[in-house]
């Protein structure tokens, strides 16, 4: 569900013409989630491709969105936010609903470490519901990510970040 409108990039690496969609980076699990041997998190646990729950701990998947200066559309990390179960319910509950703008606003934290931005794990924002696609994540704190969030990145910037993976995440 990430934003793409089939824009390509040509790579200053590998020379390749590259969708969009096809070099955002995603997050299949939470970090703690993915961290545990597979058996703890079936014992612990519980995820669908939206939802996570991890004993008394809730995520839900959003979509982070940067802005890039040179493309028409933005860059969109798919990453996991932690929130407290009465805003997880909130989520859950209206997740299908075809009008969720009367609704505020909800405060989680970020819960990946994304690969460009070292100190991410953690950072607190809001996470926007939406009728169209997985809620938006924007950055409350002082961080590199925040700074991207408001000024944007370039599409070399976003290609660099595939590439300094190697590929789309493992764990994606």
């Amino acid at each position: 569900m990430t934003a793409s409108s089939g824009e390509k990039i040509i790579c200053p690496h590998c020379g390749k013409a590259h969708d969009i969609g096809e070099i955002e980076m995603a997050y299949a699990f939470p970090d703690d989630f993915f961290a545990l041997p597979e058996a703890e998190r079936e014992r612990r646990g519980q995820i669908t491709p939206d939802f996570c729950q991890l004993d008394m701990r809730f995520f839900i998947r959003a979509i982070i969105p940067v802005p890039m200066l040179d493309c028409a559309q933005p860059y969109c990390w798919g990453a996991w936010i932690e929130m407290s179960q009465e805003h997880f319910m909130i989520a859950y509950n209206t997740w299908e609903d075809d009008d969720v703008s009367y609704l505020p606003r909800l405060t989680g934290r970020l819960a990946n470490r994304l690969h460009e931005y070292e100190a991410s794990k953690g950072l607190i924002g809001e996470l926007e519901l939406r009728e169209d696609t997985r809620p938006f994540f924007y950055v409350l704190e002082d961080s590199a990510l925040k700074e991207d969030q408001h000024l944007g990145i370039t599409c070399d910037d976003a290609v660099r970040y595939y590439h300094n993976v190697g590929q789309p995440l493992a764990h994606a």
